[in-house]
């Protein structure tokens, strides 16, 4: 332990031994040491091995603080992988637009290589599936930003949550509707524009949160505080009605341009935390149950019907638009409200209008 202090070669020997021993700690802080002293392999062994002890975000966390001390560098690959981007590096993951037209158009935002590997792959599934593929939706190129600046949430069992605020250059400054952020680890959710995945996500939990952004809502059990918020007597969606009397199904009915012969009303768990009791308009378990089940054909022309008015979904930049407005940045506020009025959002629309008035 003398001679490590000072010898890279007693260092890495004695990092060794303890990781035998299965040491963790000691490992990492003699690993760490021997980086220290300039040993390139012993840094690599270091973050490979916090990355198993703490994660991938906390493990770049440490390289940033520790990096301006240190002669040496990880490799472009285990930077990649942290998330710890080079200024001049650019993704070469192109965007892709859809055959029938880019009526909505996603920016996807990656923080780490994985994050990126997963992009790719769920934009070529998309491609390759016969009924998203018909949508008008588009994507724009990857964007990558650095974990440490984005840092989103790696808790198993709880919803990712990331920085969001970081984009609010690329919203304000980009042409799109929505953004897909793959990064972190946790529950994938969809809330004010912004549709956040897991980095290791799959087709079918991509293609469940997309039907949120179209205004579909969960047909499962959903806790009491997000059941108070949705569900109302008598309201709708398009793969939900809250009640089965005859004049919220006639509502349904004419709003969608649904047959009733189309529509097989069935019991569904969604608001029965506030005592409601909420109806499918088909028999079949579906995407909107259990991400892996298919999508029906009714939802199929449902979800067709919503992409020829996309002006109707709220964009982004109008959530942001409401961030700026906390913050009292009312130049912000505007340039970003401006933008979602181009885009046609017709509250966004009706704020200038109102305020041009005054």
């Amino acid at each position: 332990m003398q001679d490590a202090a000072t010898n890279v070669s007693a260092a890495k020997r004695l990092a060794n031994s303890r990781l035998a021993n299965n040491e963790l700690q000691a490992a990492l802080y003699w690993f760490r040491h021997a980086a220290s002293l300039g040993s390139a392999d012993a840094l690599e062994h270091a973050l490979r091995l916090q990355l198993r002890l703490e994660g991938r975000l906390a493990t770049a966390h440490w390289l940033q603080h520790i990096q301006p001390s240190l002669a040496l560098s990880p490799s472009g690959t285990l930077l990649a992988e942290l998330g710890l981007w080079p200024i001049d590096d650019s993704s070469s993951v192109l965007g892709w637009q859809s055959a029938a037209g880019c009526a909505l158009v996603l920016q996807p935002v990656i923080s780490q290589a994985q994050g990126e590997r997963t992009w790719q792959s769920l934009m070529l599934a998309w491609q390759q599936d016969p009924q998203l593929t018909k949508l008008p939706v588009c994507f724009k190129p990857v964007l990558r930003f650095n974990s440490t600046e984005l840092n989103c949430t790696e808790q198993l069992g709880q919803r990712i949550n990331c920085n969001y605020a970081a984009l609010t250059s690329t919203v304000m400054t980009t042409q799109f509707q929505q953004l897909v952020v793959i990064a972190g680890r946790g529950i994938a959710s969809y809330n004010n524009g912004i549709l956040q995945l897991p980095d290791n996500a799959g087709l079918p939990l991509f293609r469940h949160e997309f039907m949120h952004i179209a205004g579909f809502l969960d047909e499962y059990l959903l806790s009491p505080v997000a059941a108070k918020a949705i569900c109302q007597p008598g309201k709708f969606a398009p793969n939900l009605l809250i009640g089965n009397d005859p004049e919220t199904l006639q509502r349904y009915l004419l709003h969608y341009a649904v047959r009733e012969n189309e529509v097989t009303l069935t019991a569904v768990p969604t608001c029965e935390a506030v005592g409601l009791q909420a109806y499918r308009p088909v028999a079949a378990i579906n995407t909107m149950r259990h991400f892996e089940a298919g999508l029906p054909d009714l939802y199929e022309k449902l979800l067709l019907q919503v992409m020829q008015k996309p002006a109707e979904i709220m964009p982004v930049q109008y959530y942001f638009a409401y961030l700026a407005r906390q913050k009292e940045d009312w130049q912000q506020w505007l340039q970003l409200m401006q933008a979602a009025a181009t885009l046609g959002y017709p509250p966004a629309q009706h704020v200038l209008r109102d305020l041009t008035e005054d």
